[in-house]
């Protein structure tokens, strides 16, 4: 059985709303829709004749002067409907989706509005629940760009390199000591760490990119931790360089 099509009328000429009427009535009879290949009851041919309108005419008049809509296809929610119909076209592409009976198909009829309001309550309720699963983008473990092709070399060069290592991760405990004794070392960083064929760290480097707002000089900060790492790496025996993009 075919779905009813409902009007919204956007004129009050009854010859305009006449027009509308005839172009989306469907067949209703049980023998006549057994038989007929044309779902509507007047083809465009008969429409054209009786209002004296070329096709064309017709169709944009139809289109200015009414809203056409599959009678089940209204949302769920707000009862708005999810699809107008633009051409009788559209009507055999989507009547199939609500021939179905509601068991056939459980899935609500939603308008984009409340279908977009819907997946963001559902969104929220999926970070409230699991929020580092919607931590949003991600940022890069290299600070610039510079830094990310400079780990492409030294990988290229080097059993393994390890970007943006604690440098309390590769010491000793013995050595971890040391690491107290110069200050706000504990929890700085070297950019890339290389290490041996074992695993073995071999050599520390620092990565620095040249601003060109301070003439590439290093802050004063920079130079006391530079300073700082160089004096530890001498300690525990691992060799340190600073290299300058």
């Amino acid at each position: 059985m075919l779905p009813e099509i409902e009007l919204d009328y956007l004129t009050e000429d009854e010859d305009e709303k006449e027009l509308c009427r005839c172009y989306w009535l469907l067949n209703t009879e049980e023998q006549e829709l057994f038989d007929a290949k044309e779902k509507f009851r007047y083809t465009l041919a008969e429409l054209s004749l009786n209002f004296r309108l070329k096709p064309r005419q017709i169709h944009n008049k139809v289109a200015q002067y009414s809203r056409a809509y599959i009678k089940k296809s209204k949302c769920d929610l707000c009862g708005m409907p999810t699809h107008f119909l633009n051409r009788r076209n559209d009507f055999y592409s989507n009547r199939k989706v609500y021939e179905y009976q509601p068991w056939e198909n459980p899935m609500p009829y939603l308008c984009d509005n409340c279908k977009d309001a819907l997946e963001k309550r559902q969104t929220q309720k999926a970070k409230a629940k699991n929020p580092l699963q919607f931590s949003g983008k991600v940022k890069s473990i290299f600070p610039t760009s510079q830094h990310l092709q400079f780990f492409k070399q030294l990988r290229r060069e080097e059993h393994f390199v390890y970007p943006q290592i604690a440098i309390s991760v590769f010491l000793e405990e013995d050595n971890a000591e040391i690491v107290e004794g110069v200050e706000n070392l504990e929890n700085e960083v070297v950019n890339f760490l290389v290490c041996d064929g074992q695993g073995k760290p071999k050599k520390a480097i620092d990565f620095v990119v040249i601003n060109q707002n301070n003439d590439g000089e290093l802050t004063d900060r920079q130079k006391e931790i530079f300073y700082q790492k160089e004096s530890l790496f001498d300690k525990i025996g691992l060799e340190y360089k600073i290299e300058f993009s």
